[in-house]
């Protein structure tokens, strides 16, 4: 069989899955790396703060635009691009894009370098009481002002090279930040020598550089695979449709950030330190957010998009609530384990050189805080998505405006006494408390929106929940009780075995749900064909892998593959490909390996290419054509 001309990379996925959790292991483990490193070279002070200030001005643009709003609504258009009218067509939208984008950037950057005071203020207002502190966080404001440039296009390759098929450079390519603020860390002290400025001076210009680096890596690969970087401003009617879907994110990224502004704000008053402390703090809630409440949402959303659609309520309740049962199972231990030993696990990661004991013990106030709100900022990113999958996105924008609302009359009232209530305030501990008083007030009204779309929550959602806290009492006592010994490398074993303790408990509680919930956890490392493609179809694809081939003709619309084992027919219906088997067959070709091409769009992922050996096939409206299909592949097993 013969290649055809101008076939997209196959995203291999289950073959190369351990590749790819290395990748993303190695770029979460070089970013503990930075941290640890951080804090012994800087402390907590008033470079730190500084430089936190600096980051959390780029870090506003960054959400906004690099993670999780425009790169990413833009990439779904570019597949779709690219699968109806040919990869020529999605190359030529992205450099219609990037020229738009790179209007926008420059402008940012230039807005960013010129008014860096005002940005200074708005961020931390607090620290006009010491010039010398506002304008070093004005001079690392300046210099980071490219950054979000940088880490922009870095994100709109990474979702361009994953549409192509390609997850191991954009996984890894977050590293190059990493390892350039190391790099910067432990040049402090030449640098200081050599220069005469402060070694922060250096960090804030490796961030920049770590940036570069991030989208520098990934341009090759774009190159070898056809792409030209020719950015220009020119009008394109796919960028009408991300206007319009860009409207709800941008409001879902501007009300996280101003509750995180607010913290900044407030906590820039309170002299040296209490801004990096938060900062230090929240890294570690950004563990469970990412790990699991990323992999419980991307569990949850295929079906629950294909559940909405069907009209299926009562089994979209179900859906529902296992994905909440999940993220609580793994959540609510973490959150008690964050709580109970702050102390030794912010001595463990941060308390060496510069980071003295001092430090330690404000940050692990804040840790304590901020681990009450770790159940419902991971519930936050879990239900989130699931407004999308049902359609009724403006409800969660519509919480998520009524907590930035709230957000500083809360915070002055839990940071600040109030004589009236004899009210002695928490000071900057609580800022965190404030986050979790209004994020798990925030679910509570997602929960109730959910359950009424979907026809009510299940009644086991109680059950669940009330075994799962159980079971984490079992977990804090085997805490406390090993308490004297958690302290230093220790803390590792003792981890181990209190999270053993709840996992048993569990296990005696016959925790049905959470052992059913646990298994489509699995979708993290991809097994098997996902539940969007029908079961006839999945089982016959399941029976023709491997199989000996004869044939493949392709005739009046539909596709018929003979083997050894049988004869398939594969149809066509509205862009969505089907598979059943038709007759016997013979087959003495070689063994055939199948990869299903899953449609990236608005709606559930949806089978609408075939890759069968070295040949493509792909859903054109109700015909089978030859031809690439754009998406994320996955091999039949």
């Amino acid at each position: 069989m013969s290649k055809p001309p101008d076939r997209p990379a196959a995203t291999r996925v289950g073959r190369n899955a351990l590749i790819i959790a290395t990748a993303a292991a190695f770029v979460r483990l070089s970013g503990l790396a930075r941290d640890v490193v951080f804090a012994a070279v800087f402390g907590a002070g008033m470079a730190t703060d500084a430089y936190n200030a600096a980051f959390r001005a780029a870090q506003f643009f960054r959400e906004l635009l690099a993670e999780g709003s425009l790169s990413n609504l833009y990439v779904p258009i570019f597949a779709d691009t690219a699968e109806k009218d040919g990869l020529q067509a999605a190359w030529r939208l992205a450099n219609v894009f990037l020229g738009l984008l790179l209007v926008l950037l420059g402008a940012i950057t230039l807005a960013t370098f010129i008014f860096a005071d005002g940005w200074v203020w708005v961020v931390a207002s607090g620290f006009s009481e010491d010039p010398e502190k506002f304008q070093l966080a004005s001079l690392l404001t300046r210099v980071m002002a490219p950054f979000v440039a940088t880490v922009s296009l870095a994100s709109v390759f990474m979702g361009m090279l994953n549409v192509r098929g390609k997850f191991f450079l954009p996984a890894v390519a977050p590293a190059a930040f990493n390892v350039a603020v190391i790099a910067a860390c432990l040049l402090k002290g030449p640098f200081e020598a050599w220069s005469g400025q402060e070694g922060i001076l250096l960090v804030a210009i490796a961030s920049v550089v770590g940036g570069m680096g991030q989208f520098l890596v990934q341009l090759p690969a774009l190159w070898r695979d056809g792409f030209k970087l020719r950015p220009r401003l020119a009008n394109h009617p796919a960028l009408k449709k991300l206007i319009v879907f860009a409207i709800p994110a941008f409001i879902a990224v501007i009300t996280v950030q101003f509750n995180l502004l607010v913290e900044m704000q407030l906590a820039s008053r309170f002299g040296d330190g209490p801004v990096s402390y938060l900062q230090y703090a929240y890294r570690f809630v950004q563990l469970p957010t990412s790990i699991v409440a990323g992999a419980v949402g991307t569990a949850a959303l295929a079906s629950l998009s294909t559940l909405a659609a069907m009209g299926r309520k009562e089994q979209l309740s179900q859906q529902l609530g296992e994905a909440v049962v999940l993220n609580s199972f793994l959540v609510i231990p973490a959150s008690a384990g964050l709580f109970f030993l702050a102390q030794p696990i912010v001595a463990l990661m941060y308390e060496r050189g510069e980071f003295d004991a001092a430090a330690t013990a404000a940050t692990a106030s804040a840790l304590r805080m901020y681990a009450l709100a770790v159940w419902g900022i991971c519930s936050h990113r879990v239900l989130v998505p699931c407004y999308y999958a049902i359609g009724r996105p403006w409800f969660a924008m519509g919480a998520a405006v009524g907590t930035m609302i709230l957000k500083l009359p809360v915070a002055l009232a839990l940071v600040y006494p109030i004589a009236a209530l004899s009210w002695p305030g928490l000071g900057f501990e609580g800022l965190p408390l404030s986050h979790g008083v209004l994020v798990t007030g925030e679910v509570a009204i997602l929960l109730w929106g959910l359950g009424a779309r979907a026809g009510g929550l299940p009644r086991s959602i109680y059950k669940a929940h009330i075994k799962i806290l159980m079971a984490t009492v079992v977990m804090v006592v085997m805490i406390r009780l090993l308490e004297p010994w958690a302290h230093g490398v220790l803390l590792l074993p003792v981890v181990g075995l209190c999270g053993g303790g709840y996992f048993l408990a569990a296990q005696l509680l016959r925790m049905d749900e959470a052992r059913r919930v646990l298994e489509r956890f699995r979708i993290i490392k991809p097994r098997g064909l996902p539940e969007t493609i029908d079961p006839v179809t999945r089982q016959a694809l399941s029976d023709m892998q491997g199989a000996r081939l004869g044939s493949m003709e392709l005739a009046d619309g539909s596709l018929r593959v003979r083997t050894d084992r049988g004869t398939w027919r594969v149809a066509a219906r509205a862009g969505v490909l089907t598979a059943e088997q038709v007759g016997s067959g013979a087959g003495d070709g070689e063994p055939l390996a199948i990869k299903v091409i899953m449609r990236i769009g608005q709606g559930p992922p949806m089978m609408h290419g075939l890759a069968l050996g070295a040949r493509c096939f792909r859903a054109d409206g109700d015909r089978v054509v030859e031809a690439q299909a754009a998406g994320p592949a996955i091999p039949v097993r």
